[in-house]
């Protein structure tokens, strides 16, 4: 059974038009995934917005001040902490740990995004571990950077984070000379 030219370009164009739905199918779902890594970064930027916002207000921390001096702390304060003694020795005034805790809730919201941009395949597997590297890192060093991440994580990578602690954790058990 011979296939005349016809037929043959019939089948062609078959497969032809099977194949740009295929790519158009699959520059949509890039398409959209693009779009809602974009959609994320926008709502990161705008928290962070806010966040700068109240570093640039003198109202915000004359209200910071004025709580404390009530007794207000944050949810996560503890105070044997180093920062708490150092706050209450005079080493470091009250506004510069919130403002210093601002900035540390800017950058875990950028974090936040990178592990988005990362699970939605937008950021190379080599990429995010070096970025997780250095929030270990940072986390391991200051015993209060590492609290407020835990306490201020968004919800996408506040896993990441626990897990981070939780490393941190029982590296220094492990690190600990046994008596």
């Amino acid at each position: 059974m011979k296939l005349r030219n016809k037929e043959i370009a019939e089948i062609f164009g078959a497969f032809a038009v099977v194949a740009s739905l295929m790519f158009v199918g699959l520059q949509l779902y890039l398409d959209r995934k693009v779009a809602l890594a974009d959609q994320y970064f926008n709502r990161g930027e705008s928290a962070k917005e806010d966040r700068r916002s109240r570093l640039e207000s003198d109202v915000y921390f004359q209200h910071v001040e004025e709580s404390w001096a009530l007794g207000w702390r944050p949810h996560y304060w503890d105070e044997e902490s180093l920062v708490a003694k150092q706050i209450e020795t005079g080493e470091r005034s009250v506004t510069a740990v919130i403002a210093f805790e601002l900035v540390l809730r800017m950058n875990i919201i950028g974090y936040d995004n990178l592990y988005y941009q990362y699970q939605q395949g937008l950021l190379n597997e080599e990429s995010w571990n070096g970025m997780r590297s250095g929030l270990k890192e940072i986390m391991a060093e200051n015993h209060f950077i590492n609290t407020v991440y835990q306490s201020h994580s968004r919800a996408n990578i506040q896993p990441v984070v626990e897990q981070i602690a939780k490393e941190i954790e029982i590296e220094r058990a492990t690190a600990m000379p046994s008596r």
